[in-house]
Parts: structure tokens; sequence; C-alpha cells
């Protein structure tokens, strides 16, 4: 076994910033198709989805 630390951002932003990204994605997906399974694929893909939700539907906040 090696003693790296293993480091990077890990998968689509990785960290407590890929958290909150997939969170608030999980979040929009389900505001907008009230689908468990979109709001899963949603939350994989992160900020890609929320940037996606701003420029579709001009709000970041569902409402």
């Amino acid at each position: 076994m090696s003693d790296e630390k293993k480091s990077g951002c890990g998968c689509f932003g990785g960290g407590i910033f890929g958290s909150v990204g997939a969170v608030i994605a999980a979040l929009l997906s389900w505001s907008v198709n009230h689908s468990l399974l979109w709001a899963l694929i949603h939350a994989f893909f992160s900020w890609f989805y929320v940037l996606y939700h701003w420029i579709q539907y001009g709000t970041i906040m569902p409402g």
C-alpha cells in the first residue's frame, strides 16, 4: 500500500462544493420533474445541472 495521500477535486466538483451542488441540483430537479430518478441523475451531474437550470429557467432557486 502507498502512504501517499490522494488529492484532487474528485468527480464533478468534489468536497463540500460538490456536495452542495448535488443537493441544489437534486432540489431543482425535484421542483421541476417530481421524479426521484431524475433528481438522483441531476445530483450526479450537480453544478452542470444547476448551470443548465439557471440558463433554461432564469433562476437558481426553485419557486
